[in-house]
């Protein structure tokens, strides 16, 4: 390796403030991201960055060609300036774009100084060496303070997702909540669901759902408050990474009015667990928004009960078996408005045995069936409490309590 003749870095020194000056007007010119007046904390933070670097970078040069780049007593410097690249919101790329322009300019002048101070081949070798290894310090500094900042601004925008969600579920004016979302540089979307997840999520779910939302946990239940929960798009998406957690999605409102959806999805949940939503049960996320019929009657059990004993009269002296075959097949038959055959292939039994069921269903309720009214309050009844899926075959009955307070709902009217 070359040396360095004695008092290279006072030959180098001469002219060192017009070189950071250029090395700023380049950078200025060549990194978009900072072609603006250097005022400010900015201004000052790229002053000191090319001032440091380039005095480092001399008393390297005095130490000699040997002498190891230690940036213990700069380092700060540009772990500041990392940290700040992700304050402003800028790539990590820009700086480091800084970096290279800087050393570009600084070898272009300080190695034409270094020839006229007789440094041979070697020694210029040797001097870009170093300056180069210098750069690449100053870079991984840089890049520490940016991966720094990145996790400290993340643990920040999360802490803030949770006290907005905090906010939004136990219904804090929407000014404070919109205070808190400004400040925090986030903005909420206009219209938002609440989606609750009983018993806390699982361990995939945060990465099964985007963590850039409101959420919070209220004793063992985990709340979500998702935007745009009413596009088919989001849906499916929600759908599928809910599948299996027994989650209940409230309906999309302003999210000033978010309480609304809290309590709409509280009462399903609970509904749900009591038997009264039937055609709700199983591990696909309850949607309220598909079940309003049937939440409306799950509001007063003591209404659904006192219209099971005036509609069901008919079916209460039949044995169980008997009474849950038939209250399933009048409510398909009149879901599909009497027709056999479709009746047939959502029960799977054959169209003949449609035909004898509905024949002993007109013997027990006679003309009920013919009267428009009591045709919807029948079908209304049936699917508040043995339920009917779309496409699919109608839920079995449960024990014999239109009310709920057995394991699953039923079809029995009462004494």
């Amino acid at each position: 390796m070359g040396k360095f003749p004695p008092g290279l870095s006072e030959s180098l020194a001469h002219g060192l403030e017009q070189l950071g000056e250029e090395i700023i007007a380049a950078i200025a010119a060549e990194v978009p991201a900072y072609a603006r007046p250097l005022e400010g904390s900015f201004g000052r933070g790229v002053r000191r960055g090319v001032e440091e670097a380039l005095a480092r970078f001399l008393a390297l040069v005095e130490a000699g060609p040997g002498a190891a780049g230690d940036l213990a007593t700069s380092r700060d410097v540009y772990v500041r300036l990392g940290r700040g690249e992700v304050r402003a919101g800028r790539s990590l790329d820009n700086l480091l774009s800084a970096y290279r322009v800087g050393a570009r300019i600084s070898w272009r002048r300080l190695g034409e100084a270094a020839r006229h101070a007789g440094l041979d081949a070697g020694g210029l070798v040797a001097l870009a060496e170093m300056m180069f290894a210098y750069i690449d310090g100053i870079s991984a500094a840089s890049a520490d303070g940016y991966a720094l900042a990145q996790f400290e601004v993340a643990g920040e925008r999360e802490r803030l997702w949770d006290r907005l969600g905090e906010m939004l579920l136990s219904g804090t004016d929407a000014a404070t909540i919109e205070h808190a979302a400004s400040t925090g540089a986030v903005r909420l979307p206009e219209r938002m669901a609440a989606v609750l997840v009983p018993e806390g999520p699982d361990e995939q779910l945060p990465s099964r759902l985007s963590t850039g939302c409101p959420r919070t946990s209220h004793g063992s239940d985990f709340w979500l408050f998702l935007g745009d929960a009413q596009e088919p798009s989001r849906r499916l998406w929600l759908a599928d990474r809910l599948a299996g957690a027994g989650a209940v999605v409230g309906p999309c409102v302003a999210w000033q009015q978010i309480t609304t959806s809290v309590e709409r999805a509280s009462f399903a949940r609970a509904a749900l667990l009591a038997g009264r939503l039937p055609a709700a049960a199983g591990p696909e996320p309850l949607f309220t928004d598909d079940h309003l019929a049937g939440l409306v009657l799950a509001r007063d059990p003591g209404l659904l009960d006192d219209l099971a004993r005036r509609r069901l009269g008919p079916l209460a002296t039949l044995p169980e078996r008997t009474r849950s075959r038939l209250a399933e097949t009048l409510l398909c038959w009149l879901a599909l408005h009497g027709q056999r055959r479709l009746v047939a292939e959502r029960l799977h039994i054959h169209p003949q045995t449609v035909r004898y069921r509905v024949g002993q269903l007109r013997e027990l309720f006679g003309t009920t069936l013919d009267d428009p009214e009591a045709r919807f309050e029948l079908e209304l009844l049936l699917r508040a409490t043995i339920g009917l899926r779309p496409g699919g075959p109608a839920e079995p009955p449960g024990p014999e309590n239109t009310s709920g307070t057995g394991s699953g709902p039923g079809i029995s009217p009462g004494p």
